[in-house]
């Protein structure tokens, strides 16, 4: 699988299994199986459905129906032979040029009464038997004799039950080049009509259509019959060879004059009889052009039989007698439409032949198909590694559509049928393949940028620089923040305990949990400087209630690293060395800053910078001098005023002229609902109000209040400690020009 994976994300990956689908499917099409040459039949009659073959009523070609009409008129099929007898009469006497029966009369009519009343012999004597039968005309004697007097083409099918003769044929062959015999269609048995009919038919034609499909596309002109010598045509061609008085079918195949084959024999080209020639594929077959179900071709064998019929619609037409009721289930599925009467089938071919209107299918085709699948895939292959993905698409989509348009003209302008699915499937299916391993590497490497500056940049960031990397330039926009500044008590003392390795990971498992922390709440990490952390809030993407998110990480890294110095104490004392205890100090400022990429041409880095900025790093350093674990500046303590924070001091901090008020963060809002940080902030306020007014001495008798309430408020801190300090200095030397404000000595 390793292996696999490591194929797949190779640099050529795309182009090899590209270039591996084109082979497979030249060699699929070099196989052609059953499965690919569905699918173009399946284009072929989607073809025929949106573009059929247009039916003319002038051709003359009729179907004499025995339809639901019929039926109830005259009784169940097959009806006595003196009715069909009638039939054929009655169309002979109008003008029919020949009728083709899509039935077989294959056992004699046991309605004969000549066949009747030899049954009586158990009742009568035998001579009065011989009489009554010799004073009735047997009904297949009737038909006969109508055939006799008419142009009847009888039929025959093929059952490889069938036994006894084979049909009787009534035409010569002749061919031209291969041996058609070889290319034809083979069948086990016949069924055929009875004798006397035969010999009365001027024709004999196969009522078979193709017996290999459930949808009729194909119909064999010819046919060989094992054990028998002689080729048997179909009933349309047949029909049509009595029509003309023909005598003769020219079979023209491989390997004759004109027919470039290049040695190989390649199968039939076309059948001739009379001025007909109908062009078929190798195997002799023609291919079913339809039009669809035409009810113009029918005409109800009631109507004829009770003379309802004109002359006119009559005279001059080639007439096959068959059944369209659903009953005598003679139905068949063209590429046109389900449930067709199979007649129909019959005469829609004796149309064609007539209107000489062929589909046909080169016997180029296969190659020319094969050459162009070939030739364009491997033009796709070679173009995927070179084109961006946008002109990629446009190359592929316009092969895809060119193999689509260029079959799909063929047909509609010159009845040629050539797959418009197999290379456009192929063209799509190396597009998709190769396209989809570029878009994979893409990904991985995209995943291993995002990973690596991941490292470094929050995921906001990290995913708008994918989406959008024209960000990765220099410059920036103006925008407020929430900047954090954090940084380790006494590092100094607490990495001497620590080889090189051993400080590492002890950083490790500190920054990871505080880095967590801040990107958990939409922060940014801006960078690390050795055991502090820069952050920022609002930048680059728009943070809601920024100042808030800031203050409640900085409140989630004080109370994760009391978790912390739990678990380190202990491993301490498990390793038996002296634990010391890790604090931080978080600054936290609130302001406009400059936002974006800051650094050379050659590297930068996504940073803010600004007075806001450089306050917060101020901020930071004083928690040192006041004993306090986070101060914020007045800007952010606006932003979270439902927040626990006390004012410590009125400060003029380094590189600043201006004084700054100062607080402590001592929780969120549930914090600052409590009575005891309420009876602090009350303490504090006084305690202030006496600081500054110059009351020294007050407000260090106040201080011990302070810390009481500090204490039962939770409130760890040496803040008080250093207050007291101060002010004992204050008391010994006074300034003259007090105002309240501290300047600080230290950044």
């Amino acid at each position: 699988m390793s292996w696999l994976l490591r194929c797949i994300n190779a640099p050529r990956a795309p182009v090899v299994v590209a270039l591996l689908v084109l082979l497979g499917a030249l060699a699929l099409r070099i196989a052609d199986p059953s499965a690919v040459s569905r699918l173009r039949d399946f284009a072929f009659d989607s073809y025929q459905r949106i573009q059929p073959r247009l039916y003319n009523p002038e051709t003359p070609v009729r179907i004499v129906d025995i339809d639901e009409a019929a039926l109830q008129e005259y009784g169940q099929w097959p009806w006595p032979r003196t009715i069909v007898a009638r039939l054929v009469d009655k169309l002979t006497e109008k003008g029919a040029v020949v009728v083709a029966f899509d039935a077989v009369f294959a056992e004699p009519d046991r309605s004969s009464i000549s066949r009747m009343v030899r049954d009586l012999v158990a009742f009568t004597d035998p001579e009065t038997v011989q009489k009554l039968a010799a004073a009735v005309q047997d009904n297949d004697k009737v038909l006969a004799d109508a055939m006799a007097q008419s142009r009847v083409v009888t039929g025959f099918g093929f059952d490889v039950k069938g036994t006894g003769k084979p049909p009787r044929t009534f035409h010569g062959v002749a061919f031209a080049g291969d041996q058609p015999s070889q290319f034809l269609p083979q069948q086990g048995g016949t069924v055929k009509s009875i004798d006397i009919l035969e010999a009365a038919a001027k024709g004999n034609g196969s009522v078979n259509t193709d017996v290999d499909s459930i949808v009729i596309r194909r119909v064999p002109m010819m046919f060989r019959v094992v054990g028998y010598e002689g080729l048997f045509p179909a009933l349309s061609i047949e029909a049509l060879r009595v029509a003309q008085e023909a005598s003769t079918y020219l079979i023209k195949s491989s390997g004759a004059s004109g027919e470039i084959s290049f040695g190989e024999k390649t199968g039939i080209v076309a059948i001739r009889t009379g001025n007909l020639e109908v062009p078929t594929d190798a195997r002799g077959r023609l291919i079913v052009y339809d039009t669809g179900h035409k009810e113009e071709r029918f005409i109800s064998a009631r109507a004829v039989l009770k003379d309802e019929v004109p002359a006119e619609k009559i005279e001059g037409n080639v007439f096959f007698v068959g059944t369209s009721a659903i009953g005598l289930k003679d139905l068949r599925n063209t590429p046109v439409q389900d449930a067709v009467p199979g007649v129909e089938l019959h005469a829609q071919l004796a149309e064609q032949m007539l209107e000489q209107k062929f589909l046909s299918r080169p016997d180029y085709a296969d190659g020319a198909e094969f050459l162009y699948l070939a030739a364009i895939g491997l033009l796709l292959v070679v173009l995927l590694p070179r084109l961006s993905a946008g002109k990629m698409s446009v190359v592929a989509t316009v092969f895809i559509g060119v193999g689509l348009a260029v079959p799909w003209f063929a047909y509609s302008k010159h009845q040629l049928l050539f797959d418009p699915i197999y290379p456009p499937v192929t063209f799509a299916a190396i597009y998709v393949v190769g396209t989809a391993l570029a878009f994979m590497r893409t990904e991985r490497e995209r995943a291993e940028i995002r990973g690596a500056f991941g490292m470094y940049l929050s995921p906001d960031l990290v995913e708008q620089l994918a989406r959008n990397p024209s960000l990765l330039q220099l410059g920036g926009e103006l925008r407020e923040i929430t900047v954090m500044f954090t940084d380790v008590r006494g590092f100094t003392t607490i990495s001497e305990q620590f080889d090189p390795h051993g400080l590492t990971r002890f950083m490790n498992r500190f920054l990871t949990p505080m880095t967590d922390l801040i990107l958990g709440l939409k922060g940014t990490i801006d960078k690390y400087m050795g055991d502090a952390i820069m952050a920022f809030w609002n930048a680059p993407l728009p943070v809601e209630r920024h100042a808030a998110r800031a203050c409640d990480a900085a409140l989630a890294m004080q109370a994760r690293l009391a978790e912390l110095n739990q678990e380190w104490k202990a491993e301490a004392e498990a390793e038996g060395r002296k634990h010391i205890p890790v604090n931080i100090g978080v600054g936290l400022n609130t302001g406009p800053a400059s936002v974006g990429n800051f650094g050379s041409t050659q590297r930068f880095t996504y940073s803010c910078l600004g007075d806001d900025v450089n306050l917060a790093s101020r901020l930071e350093g004083q928690c040192k001098t006041y004993g306090v674990g986070i101060i914020i500046g007045r800007k952010t303590r606006e932003e979270v005023e439902d927040y626990a924070t006390l004012e410590i001091d009125l400060i003029t901090v380094k590189g600043k002229t201006e004084p700054e008020r100062v607080f402590a963060l001592l929780g969120d809002a549930a914090v600052a609902q409590t009575d005891a940080f309420r009876a602090l902030q009350g303490c504090q306020d006084e305690f202030l109000r006496l600081y500054r007014s110059g009351a020294f001495a007050e407000a260090l008798e106040m201080i011990r209040t302070c810390q009481a309430a500090a204490e039962t408020a939770g409130w760890r801190q040496t803040y008080y400690e250093m207050m007291r300090g101060r002010l004992d200095a204050l008391i010994d030397d006074s300034p003259v020009d007090w105002k309240g404000v501290y300047v600080a000595k230290d950044k």
